[in-house]
């Protein structure tokens, strides 16, 4: 090894070493030896309520409470609901608004999404992960591109050259062997009477070669996984490995320069009978996942005939990930190595672990967490020995054990007990057998049952209500916001585990493989997602970006953010307009509210909306406003206008009804003058005629209030209900005698 002062270059046999302390310092042992092999196989069980290990049967019932069945697969649905609903488990979004950057987060979103749904099966992926993580602690997982070509062949026995020229234009498609050809008379032309000939190529054989490379994404078991017991993380853990057994058949494909150097002693050993006596073995997970599933169970794979199968061979395969400097610049590099034994299969250097963990309860500065099974073992273990014990009283009641007198009745008859049986006896039966009853189940265990119940529901946070199982929340007189706060207190609880999965594991995962889908992919892909095609530049697209998970639950759930968004659409900004601050708005404004409230909805903008983000469309979002802008200018001095011309409209009705008012008052006045005058002439007269005829002249009436009362009417401008005397009643005039 050469060294000069702290720069020390690794050797090949120092590495094997380093990768050996790394697999004994870590958790997870392949072999059965861990007690977290042993908690992960007890929550096996709990899950398939199979009465093994520690829920083997005491007496005679084997029946398992079903509470960790019912928590974990009402979490998982849940959870997988949540983050697939949409067919999208993630969006980039853009770090600026700068030219192209909105298509660019799109054009991300689409290779990510197809890689995960369309090049894997996407749903069954992230719902295997989030079991693993509620039922196991942690859930594991991984991507990598992978290259792999298949060969499609096709004959015909007649092609054109026309035909041949359109297959050949695929580069994928090569002729296979010779081409012969032969002369073939085409359609007779009525008007000539000629008949062309055609050259047509006979009994062509090709090969169509498939590319079918892709972003590989699985689920890793919790035993093959290997990691530091010192580790809080995957980024900071100074060892990460995964575990497999491969055949000899399957490294000599993947490495064939030096799958023949792995030491013998590595492989299975031939036993005395002439087959392999496999060194590999399940872990106890696997051996209580199949026992669960009712699958017979044997320590490695079956043993063959070595004449047979000699290249299947088998051997533990550690791939790992570590800190190490190899080229001995004093600096450790990431690296990815998968050594077999003391052989090392494959080196490189990396950017990243292409691995991501979820765990619904974390453990701070750790991490394992817990999983929901964890949570619920307590409980059902307590309501397993209570319902064994409602069970075996049961059978006791109907097969109680009985005393029987030796000296009358024979024992074996009552053994063996059989319908219409006839028993000897000897003397007076009556007395001679007598059931022994069982004793009685205490008044507190239903009660008890109950509580448990109670207990894991709080534990969990997984309630009956949450799971639409409860009735009785549903009978009359329980409001809606009953049901609602029962509902949201679960919904609290889901939300923080999904939040979780959202920031640690599946943030993680979106960005690895759109790293890797961006370094993999060709120049100008096509895709085509959910409708959507597009044609896409990988070395266009930026090195990072961000990436939002779609979580539709809680205060940013799609629902709430479509109600939102709606709300600044009716009244926000048309508020900031009609007060004079529609300055403030951003041009692209409508667009960018458009665009979030249709990928609210679920729905890619693309397929309705442009690009808010180019130059042309800001140019014309501008221009737009502009124009908008001069119009409502136009529009407020037109109003302006009016509203001046209505107001000198107003004034002059009101000088116009002025003086027609003064003109009714003159002319009132003039009419009551007129009438008193004329009422003065008539009173006249009376009083002259008393005077010739020698009678008292007539009380005459107080004209003065007349007066006042017909002045007081007219400058009210009330109308004159007599036409002569201005509203004045006519003065009484005396009968003549």
């Amino acid at each position: 090894m050469a060294s000069n002062g702290y720069k020390e270059k690794v050797s090949d046999e120092s590495l094997i070493n380093l990768i050996d302390y790394g697999i004994q310092g870590s958790t997870g042992e392949w072999l059965n030896s861990s007690d977290m092999t042993l908690e992960r196989q007890r929550s096996t069980y709990e899950y398939a309520g199979v009465a093994t290990d520690h829920l083997a049967p005491q007496g005679v019932s084997s029946i398992v409470d079903t509470s960790t069945t019912e928590t974990i697969e009402a979490y998982t649905a849940i959870l997988s609901d949540l983050f697939l609903s949409n067919g999208k488990l993630a969006r980039f979004v853009p770090y600026d608004d700068s030219p192209g950057s909105f298509k660019h987060a799109r054009d991300a979103s689409m290779i990510t999404n197809y890689a995960i749904f369309k090049q894997n099966n996407g749903w069954e992926l992230i719902q295997t992960w989030i079991k693993s993580a509620l039922l196991w602690k942690n859930g594991i997982i991984r991507w990598d591109y992978v290259e792999g070509f298949d060969y499609e062949f096709e004959e015909y026995e007649k092609i054109s050259q026309g035909q041949l020229d359109i297959l050949l234009a695929d580069e994928g498609v090569e002729i296979i062997g010779n081409l012969n050809y032969e002369n073939e008379l085409g359609e007779l032309n009525m008007e000539t009477g000629d008949q062309d000939a055609q050259l047509v190529y006979v009994d062509v054989r090709i090969r169509r070669k498939n590319d079918n490379s892709r972003v590989k994404i699985e689920n890793i078991a919790p035993e093959a996984f290997r990691i530091s017991r010192d580790a809080k993380s995957i980024e900071d853990s100074s060892f990460v490995g995964i575990q497999s057994i491969l055949t000899r058949s399957e490294i000599r494909k993947m490495w064939p320069d030096v799958a023949d150097s792995i030491g013998e002693d590595e492989w299975d050993e031939l036993g005395d009978d002439g087959t392999w006596d496999g060194n590999t073995s399940y872990a106890g997970d696997i051996a209580a996942r199949k026992f669960v599933t009712g699958q017979s169970y044997q320590s490695g794979r079956m043993s063959q005939d070595v004449t047979e199968l000699e290249a299947n061979r088998e051997v533990t395969i550690t791939e790992c990930w570590i800190n190490v400097d190899r080229d001995g610049d004093g600096v450790a590099e990431l690296k990815h190595i998968i050594i077999a034994g003391d052989t090392i299969l494959y080196e490189q250097d990396v950017d990243l672990i292409p691995l991501a963990c979820i765990s619904p309860i974390d453990i701070p500065y750790e991490f394992y967490g817990l999983s929901i099974a964890d949570f619920t073992r307590s409980s059902t273990l307590a309501s397993t020995a209570i319902l064994r014990g409602f069970v075996e009283n049961t059978y006791l009641t109907n097969y109680s054990p009985k005393l029987a007198d030796p000296n009358v009745v024979d024992f074996s008859a009552l053994q063996n007990m059989k319908p219409k049986q006839i028993i000897p006896t000897n003397g007076n039966p009556n007395g001679a057998v007598s059931a022994l009853p069982p004793e009685a189940i205490s008044t507190g265990t239903v009660p008890l049952l109950a509580h448990l119940q109670t207990i894991k529901e709080q534990a969990t946070g997984m309630s009956k209500a949450a799971q639409g199982l409860n009735d009785s929340l549903y009978v009359s007189g329980n409001s809606e916001q009953k049901l609602a706060a029962v509902q949201s207190a679960s919904q609290k609880r889901i939300q923080h585990i999904a939040r979780r999965f959202a920031e640690t594991g599946i943030k993680k995962l979106c960005e690895g493989v759109y790293k890797t889908m961006r370094k993999s992919l060709k120049t100008n892909a096509k895709f085509s997602y959910q409708g959507v095609f597009s044609n896409i530049d990988p070395m266009s697209l930026p090195h990072k970006m961000d990436v939002e998970v779609f979580l539709d639950i809680g205060e940013n759930s799609n629902q709430n953010m479509i109600k939102k968004l709606e709300m600044v659409g009716s009244k926000v900004l048309p508020s900031l307009n009609s007060q004079g601050q529609g300055v403030v708005i951003k041009p692209e404004a409508p667009a960018i509210l458009a665009t979030q409230l249709i990928e609210s909805m679920g729905i890619d903008s693309n397929d309705y909306l442009e690009d808010y983000t180019t130059n042309e469309f800001k140019e014309k979002a501008i221009q737009t406003v502009k124009q908008q802008s001069e119009k409502a200018q136009k529009d407020g001095q037109l109003a302006q206008r009016k509203l001046e011309a209505d107001a000198s409209l107003a004034e002059a009705n009101v000088k116009f009804t002025n003086a027609q008012s003064k003109n009714t008052v003159d002319d009132n006045t003039k009419q009551l003058a007129i009438s008193i005058d004329k009422h003065f002439q008539q009173w006249a007269e009376i009083d002259i005629k008393a005077v010739k005829e020698g009678a008292p002249p007539p009380t005459r009436p107080d004209f003065s209030q007349i007066v006042q009362v017909a002045r007081s009417m007219i400058e009210g401008n009330q109308p004159s209900n007599t036409p002569e005397t201005g509203g004045m009643q006519q003065p009484e005039v005396m009968p003549q005698q």
